[in-house]
């Protein structure tokens, strides 16, 4: 990651795939520090030592936050860890994975089949080849839960779209009552802006809006994440609520429980006034940048 006063760099045992999809770099490497890693575009994605970190605070708290999911839509997530978290739940019936880039899906698969652990075999889920914005504008279906596991919004990459005030709005219409969205929403430490102005879509599409944070080692920062709801607020989640669901899901967690539910969401003092300090909305013709 090179930033305009910052770089940091990994130092790499191995390369096990290198080449380049329709739409962007694909590396995936074996690092001394962080084990297998998947970069896009020459950023960091994804670590072996602390992808559950990652989506397990993705995935929990807005699945937690609705009472019952049954049909989750995720936008992104081409490795198949965010369906892996989703699947875990007996209450689901159906999930939608719509990810625009098929070979990065199949590498993956290929390469990186830890972070799946089977989810694309199982038969709740479909997986959609196309553009995220598109399939949430033409689709009928509706659903309780939709998980924005995007790309950073760079400039020139069909994520700029998928962090605006519409598209949000869009997202908010394919949700059934009391239904729950939740974006990835950048670093607190490299793009508190663009982390606000996220909020600040979010906030503008939804009668309730909540972010928090996660410690994501390999992102060298707390990274942040936006949570709106068209019923329960998070905060409201008991912690006896969240360990009993917990018990009833498949396989165990790493990262989330109780505890970190409501940590999660106590962002610093100092960041969160920094970040509401910014009043921007993005929008379809003035959107959000991250660093590229």
């Amino acid at each position: 990651m090179v930033l305009p006063h910052e770089g940091h760099m990994h130092g790499v045992k191995r390369v096990i795939y290198s080449g380049r999809t329709e739409y962007q770099q694909v590396d995936i490497v074996e690092t001394y520090l962080f084990g297998k890693c998947l970069f896009l575009d020459g950023k960091l994605q994804s670590s072996e030592h602390d992808e559950r970190i990652y989506h397990e605070a993705l995935v929990h708290p807005a699945m937690m936050t609705h009472p019952e999911p049954r049909r989750v839509l995720i936008v992104g997530g081409g490795e198949g860890a965010t369906a892996r978290e989703v699947l875990r739940y007996p209450s689901v019936e159906r999930v939608v994975m719509v990810d625009i880039d098929r070979e990065l899906v199949e590498l993956c698969k290929r390469y990186m089949p830890e972070w799946n652990q089977g989810a694309f075999d199982d038969p709740r889920l479909e997986l959609v080849i196309g553009d995220g914005r598109k399939y949430v504008e033409e689709t009928d279906e509706m659903f309780d839960v939709a998980i924005l596991d995007l790309t950073d919004p760079i400039p020139g990459t069909p994520s700029v779209l998928l962090y605006t005030r519409e598209f949000y709005g869009l997202v908010r219409r394919r949700l059934r009552s009391g239904g729950v969205a939740v974006t990835q929403a950048t670093s607190l430490r490299f793009s508190l802006e663009t982390f606000a102005k996220i909020r600040n879509a979010v906030a503008s599409a939804f009668p309730l809006a909540r972010s928090y944070t996660a410690p994501v080692i390999s992102f060298i920062s707390f990274w942040g994440f936006v949570l709106g709801s068209l019923g329960r607020d998070p905060l409201s989640v008991s912690g006896g609520e969240i360990r009993e669901r917990i018990a009833s899901l498949k396989g165990e967690l790493e990262f989330y429980n109780e505890d970190a539910h409501r940590l999660m969401f106590r962002i610093p003092k100092s960041i969160s006034e920094k970040a509401d300090r910014v009043s921007e909305v993005p929008t379809d013709t003035n959107p959000a940048f991250a660093p590229p």
